[in-house]
């Protein structure tokens, strides 16, 4: 860890000209922007943040296709709403593009401009959409050629098969005055457990197993109780074969958390992110769900399944809700006093995924190489 990055790592907590620096760099990076329930029919589009500007997701057939959200003419925003179905025609003056981007519908054209739309060439900036699972992944354009799988290594196949989202999901949101980092920090803690969600004594060292994984190792996760290892799951989950034996929480850099855990005697999946409004306030949104890895039940599980299935949603969210409550109201206390964040904080061996995930992003802020951890 340099020693710039130790006197520079709580700055963006408050600093609302490092936060807008720090998400344009972090806009190149593959962000979840949205899931596939979303964007079902064609027309369908949903609009998000990516790297601090606002930018949208639309269906044109079989295809996705994602721009930033600002008219070509006078930057007006074209979706005003968080998600729809219709063309993209600008509520300033009219002007209408196409699936590509280029404004083939300019009014009176020829007119005002002396020119036919195809002359003006006027055209929307687009970004990278790719998709895994049911989660729609997007980036600014970059150079370095990274495809979302590359960027996921092990990752990609896992979510594929737990972010396999069926057709029922609920969602959990929550606005946050924290930082998006102090939010997913704290899902890379498992240090807190005791003082924050009141458990009965702490995890011990040898219960847990840390991995890190995906392109420069920008990804963590955290195994319990198991041999299994994320290259394991891997080729389980290639094979159709994936049977996990109990939680694991995977963190895709920069800001998103998928837990998988067992609701006997199925498998449920929670997928939340944390969206950066300001230095000192973010947004969650997630889904849970039931997932499509097999199980063996019981005979009086297959006969009580169409009632445990409707009080079971219920159950579950109610321990996420309040887990996650807890979490954010840690997070604002944190934050209430970021400004005195002075120092490097005084990590344990259960909290060593955070220095991990500082590392990538300190390389996902710099060209320079990623530091060793010490």
């Amino acid at each position: 860890m340099t020693a710039e990055m130790r006197r520079a790592w709580a700055r963006t907590l408050t600093s609302e000209p490092d936060f807008l620096k720090e998400q344009a760099s972090l806009g190149k990076c593959w962000t979840l922007l949205a899931v596939g329930e979303d964007l079902l029919n064609d027309g369908d589009w949903i609009r998000a943040t990516l790297g601090g500007k606002s930018v949208f997701v639309q269906r044109f057939g079989d295809q996705l296709k994602g721009f930033e959200n600002r008219c070509a003419h006078r930057f007006f925003p074209l979706r005003t709403a968080d998600k729809g179905n219709g063309p993209i025609v600008c509520g300033f003056h009219h002007w209408r593009y196409d699936r590509d981007g280029l404004a083939l519908g300019i009014p009176h054209s020829t007119e005002v401009y002396g020119k036919t739309p195809r002359e003006i060439g006027a055209r929307l900036p687009s970004i990278d959409i790719a998709t895994c699972g049911s989660l729609v992944f997007g980036r600014f354009p970059s150079d370095d050629g990274e495809s979302l799988e590359a960027f996921l290594g092990d990752g990609f196949p896992i979510l594929a098969t737990i972010a396999d989202m069926p057709a029922k999901s609920y969602k959990i949101s929550d606005d946050i005055a924290a930082n998006w980092m102090l939010l997913m920090q704290i899902t890379l803690d498992d240090y807190h457990l005791v003082a924050v969600h009141h458990r009965k004594k702490f995890s011990m060292n040898r219960e847990m197993a840390y991995y890190r994984f995906g392109a420069y190792d920008r990804h963590s996760t955290q195994f319990v109780h198991t041999q299994d290892t994320p290259a394991i799951m891997a080729a389980q989950c290639l094979a159709g074969n994936c049977k996990p034996d109990d939680y694991r929480i995977f963190n895709i850099f920069p800001n998103v958390a998928v837990s998988l855990f067992r609701a006997k005697p199925y498998w449920y999946c929670f997928i939340q992110q944390f969206i950066p409004v300001s230095a000192g306030r973010s947004q969650q949104r997630g889904w849970f769900y039931r997932t499509k890895i097999e199980v063996e039940e019981t005979a009086f599980e297959k006969f009580i399944e169409p009632v445990s299935e409707i009080i079971r949603p219920r159950i579950v969210r109610y321990f996420t809700e309040r887990t996650g409550d807890e979490d954010h109201r840690a997070c604002e206390q944190l934050q209430s006093v970021a400004a005195q964040a002075d120092a490097w904080p005084i990590l344990s061996s259960q909290e060593k995924r955070i220095e991990w995930f500082w590392q990538a992003y300190q390389r996902s802020l710099t060209t320079a190489p990623a530091p060793e951890v010490v």
